[in-house]
């Protein structure tokens, strides 16, 4: 089943819109950096957390960025940070880097991070608490005000 997850993703399933219900930490998961360290969420994780996983042939995903790039900026109690399937995290980096997104963009470079997060279409969102809890992740895109309603959900101490 797992294996047929991501050759979903593998195979460019893009989605605009279904939720997907959550359920334990996936901290573990190795992400790689542009700078070509790898590290996972647990390292990266010292507050709540937003992971959008992405992909530059997915239209639905680079067309959301923006509005991820907006609300984070918005953010001190909140971090978001991108995970871009399939391509390598240096260009990865840089395609995000050329839409103007200044926010964390990471790598998932064996496809880990996906499974974990049951992610079977790009672009997938997750929530994750401070604990490390994931508490939903969201198939499909988001607008930067379904991602603030979202964040109020999840994190309303951090709103």
């Amino acid at each position: 089943m797992a294996a047929l997850s991501l050759a979903g993703v593998a195979m460019g399933a893009c989605s605009d819109d279904s939720p997907q219900a959550a359920g334990n930490p996936a901290l573990t998961a190795p992400i790689s950096a542009a700078d070509g360290t790898t590290t996972n969420l647990g390292e990266v994780l010292d507050q709540p957390l937003v992971v959008n996983l992405w992909a530059t042939w997915c239209g639905p995903c680079v067309r959301e960025m923006p509005a991820f790039d907006e609300v984070a900026g918005e953010l001190d109690t909140v971090d978001i940070i991108g995970v871009n399937v399939g391509d390598d995290a240096a260009d990865a980096a840089a395609f995000a880097a050329d839409l103007g997104v200044s926010y964390p963009q990471y790598t998932d470079p064996d496809g880990a991070l996906t499974l974990e997060f049951e992610a079977a279409n790009l672009p997938a969102t997750a929530f994750i608490a401070a604990d490390g809890t994931v508490l939903e992740v969201h198939m499909g895109a988001l607008t930067a005000d379904e991602l603030r309603s979202a964040i109020a959900k999840h994190f309303p101490e951090s709103v």
